[in-house]
């Protein structure tokens, strides 16, 4: 059995004890204490470091985690709230063992979707592949987002932690879509935040807005669970329009590639505009390790656009055309390429329509059983450096390289990661090492992590404003002081 990090857990309570107040609350079978069970909460797909959890529970109720969070806090006991697992940065496994609270199993309900109002209250374990069936079925005039990751990854567990979806071009970051939360403090205390605070007792029709009361929600986006058990979101869903179709950019150069994201955002015409890197287009194909030759585009480029009417939607495409021809005379590149996607993705065949598509996963990113990336928001003015020197740093390990790349709220800011596929337990090292001047490249841009792993907050941590880390650990220190909720994360 792998060990945990140096905390007696148990150190006011024995463990047979806590294995008994845990089948109490949530009965015989739904907690165990069992290494089989115990060991894929260990770890995940990426390079950091693995550490058993003691127990793990499945609750259902919002009050059986109220009764988990008092007891647990009483004994100064670490819970780790879970989902799926899916998130890549290490993010749920427990640091300093204790309980894994995995409300993926049990949580699931889709409460109310309000349709006039546009927004869906979920429990922590509602998947995008859950929230797009009863959307569709039910719903038909009304979309979510859709992430690129798989159809069983969870809502609110992106949500928490700012992701990013095929609507973030017009829209931002999924957090911006919170019109408010459900949340358990340290003490067992039950809070809502945003609009549905004005009732005492819990109503499913007032969850409309996130403001313009005090931002208590931001206590609990992208603190990875350090703060509190989220146990209800309310997320803003969008208007499904008539017409819909998406545009393919064949691109040669990362600076005409980071200008042509930018500026198709700015448009203020497109749901989405991202990027990847020709080898990743050759996964389209079910490549597993695409090769980009000497006279080949250097990226592709993947726009949506909608519209409510034939008049306006074609007006869309025609000035987001109009902006790439302005760019393409202006570089003088005559290579560059604009398309319809979904007409040269039925050429190509189905697997190519992934990129469109979604969720769905891109089956050869999962080919090897290691996952891992140094994600970041990133300033639209550093992309193209960012781009060439982190492709450098591909080729000079000699790992296959994956970069993503992705307009944010009409470009106000964009996506840039890169990502590493390799073989767990055998290329660790060398990608742990990879890992860290990818940092270093996107430290010196000024990019701001996302879904940071610990050994990425330790290097932030280094270089960022010093009260920014004392004000963290206040509130850290206000809102769990037994350092009971996910403790380890941010070095905290």
């Amino acid at each position: 059995m792998l060990d945990v990090k140096e905390r007696n857990v148990f150190k006011s309570i024995e463990k047979e004890k806590v294995l008994n107040e845990l089948v109490k609350i949530f009965g015989k079978n739904n907690v165990s204490d069992k290494s089989h069970d115990l060991y894929p909460y260990s770890y995940d797909m990426t390079e950091s470091p693995r550490h058993m959890p003691d127990f793990v529970v499945l609750p259902e109720t919002v009050s059986e985690i109220v009764q988990l969070v008092k007891f647990c806090n009483s004994h100064e006991i670490p819970i780790v709230p879970y989902v799926s697992g899916n998130n890549v940065g290490g993010l749920t496994i427990p640091q300093h063992g204790g309980i894994m609270c995995d409300m993926g199993k049990r949580m699931k309900k889709i409460i109310k979707v309000h349709e006039s109002n546009m927004y869906a209250i979920l429990e922590p374990g509602v998947t995008f592949g859950q929230l797009k069936k009863v959307l569709d079925e039910n719903y038909p005039n009304l979309k979510y987002g859709y992430a690129y990751a798989p159809p069983y990854a969870s809502v609110v567990a992106n949500v928490l932690l700012t992701g990013l979806t095929n609507l973030s071009c017009s829209y931002g970051g999924m957090a911006d879509w919170i019109n408010g939360l459900e949340v358990i403090l340290n003490s067992g205390d039950i809070v809502r935040t945003g609009s549905c605070f004005i009732s005492k007792e819990f109503k499913d029709d007032n969850w409309f807005v996130r403001y313009p009361i005090p931002d208590l929600t931001g206590l609990f986006v992208g603190w990875q669970g350090m703060t509190g058990i989220v146990t209800k979101c309310a997320v803003q869903l969008w208007p499904k329009k008539e017409f819909n179709t998406a545009l393919l950019a064949i691109v040669y150069g990362s600076e005409t590639c980071a200008e042509l994201i930018r500026e198709f955002g700015r448009t203020e015409c497109c749901e989405d505009v991202s990027a990847v890197n020709l080898e990743v287009a050759k996964m389209g194909y079910g490549i597993t390790k695409p090769k980009k030759l000497e006279k080949e585009p250097d990226y592709a480029l993947f726009v949506s656009i909608s519209g409510n009417t034939k008049e306006l939607f074609d007006a869309k495409i025609n000035y987001v055309t109009k902006v790439f021809e302005k760019i393409k005379e202006r570089t003088k590149n005559k290579k560059l390429l604009l398309t319809n996607f979904i007409t040269f993705a039925k050429i190509l065949g189905k697997e190519f329509s992934q990129f469109y598509d979604l969720p769905g996963v891109l089956t050869p990113l999962y080919d090897w059983n290691g996952l891992t990336w140094v994600g970041s928001y990133a300033n639209p003015d550093n992309l193209g450096p960012l781009m060439d020197k982190c492709y450098k740093l591909f080729k000079e390990y000699d790992i296959g390289p994956i970069l993503y790349m992705k307009s944010m709220k009409s470009s106000h800011y964009c996506i840039f990661r890169p990502i590493v596929r390799y073989q767990k337990y055998k290329e660790e090292e060398k990608v742990k090492e990879l890992q860290k001047k990818f940092l270093e490249v996107m430290l010196e841009y000024d990019c701001v992590p996302y879904k940071a792993p610990i050994w990425m907050t330790e290097k932030v941590k280094e270089r960022c404003d010093p009260n920014w880390v004392k004000l963290l650990e206040k509130i850290k220190d206000t809102m769990d002081p037994n350092k009971i909720f996910n403790p380890g994360r941010w070095g905290l």
